[in-house]
Parts: structure tokens; C-alpha cells; sequence
């Protein structure tokens, strides 16, 4: 019987996840010299993929058709090949189980490993207790906490969690995420800054959501 494919997903929290996302873009070549294929080629087809799966399109200034078919064109690019596959959708950290399952669905006969990175003050248990749910293993979930949460030290811990060096991948020309996305004219500059905002809206409210949920969690633990 033979071995399946290996699928490292990779989920972050606010302020720690978009490196890794736009690094394996940047180096996704070399990546392949080193034995791992990163199907996405851009920073927009992650980010679509995630809004799809998400349906946050809307939230986002975007129409349904934009985002439609982002997340399967992607797996179907994963599926060509036959190394270990490294996917980075940061904004999924927030995702529910539907939404978890629905995205895994694309990943069906590979061994899916999750990477959750975060920062020393981020409340992880929702969050693994979902992902935990999804990969049903241990050993494929994986949670990067650093105290010193810089880009350098996330995306050497990534690299070495997923198993491939850093050293000559570094990130002095990586694109600043938060620039990441193809602006063409003075409405796109626009547009682009209110969908950041937005972006950063949501990720605020999902984390006050998460603590608000975290908060309860103890209560009852208390109470019982």
C-alpha cells in the first residue's frame, strides 16, 4: 500500500501568520528544490481561496464569481504533483468546523497536517480543539508559540516544523504582506486600503470572540 501524500496546511493567528504566506510564494521554487511543492503562486490565490471557503467576499468588497473555485483550483494544482504539499491560508485560524471540513474536503487522500503559529499571548484552545477535531491525530497538529514572535523567528520555526531549512530562504525581499495584493490605479489604492481595514476589523472581532468564548469555557469549568 502505498504512502500518502503529505498536505501541511498552514493556519496563523493576527500577526503571525502573513509571512509565512507570502515567503512560500516568494520562494516557492526554491521550496521545490527542497522537496516540498507550494501550489499557490500568489498571495491574492491564497487570500481568495480563504474568502471563498470563509464566504467573506462580500465583507471584503468582493462578488461571489471572484472568489468562486479559488480553493479548488489550487488543490487541483497540489494534486499534479507527487512531493509533500505546503499550503499557507493564515485567515482560516478563525474558521468553524463546517467551514474546516469544507476545505479539507479539496485535500481528501493526503495526510493533512495542520500548523497553527502564534504569538505568547494568544488563547489557542478553541482553536486546537477545532483543528485537533479535523486531523483526529496528535502528531498533525502542530502549534508554533514563540515569545519573540518576529517574522525571521516564525518562518525559521515554520520551515523547520514542516521539515525544510530557511537558511538561504530569507525575507529581506519578500513582499510586505500587507502590500501583497495588485493595485493598478488610484480606486484599486483605494479599495485595497478598505479591504485591509476590513480585514483587521475582522480579525479583531474574531479575537475578542474567541476570548469572550474563552472566558465562558472557564466559567462553566468553574461552576461544575
Amino acid at each position: 500500500m502505498s504512502k500518502k501524500r503529505k498536505a501541511y496546511l498552514h493556519v496563523g493567528m493576527p500577526g503571525t501568520g502573513d509571512v509565512v504566506e507570502a515567503a512560500l510564494v516568494h520562494h516557492r521554487e526554491a521550496i521545490l528544490e527542497l522537496g516540498f511543492e507550494v501550489p499557490a503562486r500568489s498571495a491574492e490565490e491564497t487570500f481568495l481561496a480563504s474568502l471563498e471557503i470563509l464566504r467573506a467576499h462580500r465583507a471584503w468588497g468582493y462578488e461571489r464569481p471572484e472568489v468562486e473555485g479559488q480553493w479548488a483550483a489550487l488543490c487541483r494544482r497540489a494534486w499534479r504533483g507527487n512531493l509533500p504539499v505546503v499550503v499557507s491560508l493564515p485567515m482560516m485560524v478563525g474558521a468553524n468546523r463546517p467551514e474546516i471540513d469544507l476545505l479539507l474536503d479539496g485535500l481528501v487522500g493526503m495526510q493533512v497536517h495542520v500548523v497553527v503559529t502564534a504569538g505568547p499571548y494568544d488563547h489557542l484552545d478553541d482553536v486546537v480543539d477545532r483543528w485537533f477535531g479535523a486531523v483526529r491525530k496528535p502528531e498533525r497538529l502542530h502549534v508554533v508559540r514563540l515569545e519573540d514572535a518576529t517574522p525571521e523567528r516564525i518562518w525559521k520555526a515554520f520551515g523547520r516544523t514542516v521539515g525544510f531549512g530557511t537558511a538561504s530562504l530569507g525575507l529581506a525581499d519578500v513582499p510586505d504582506p500587507a502590500g501583497a495584493l495588485p493595485v493598478t490605479s488610484l480606486d484599486e489604492a483605494r479599495r485595497e486600503i478598505e479591504r485591509l481595514a476590513r480585514r483587521n476589523r475582522s480579525l479583531e472581532r474574531w479575537r475578542d470572540e474567541s476570548e469572550r468564548r474563552r472566558r465562558k469555557a472557564k466559567k462553566r469549568l468553574r461552576v461544575a
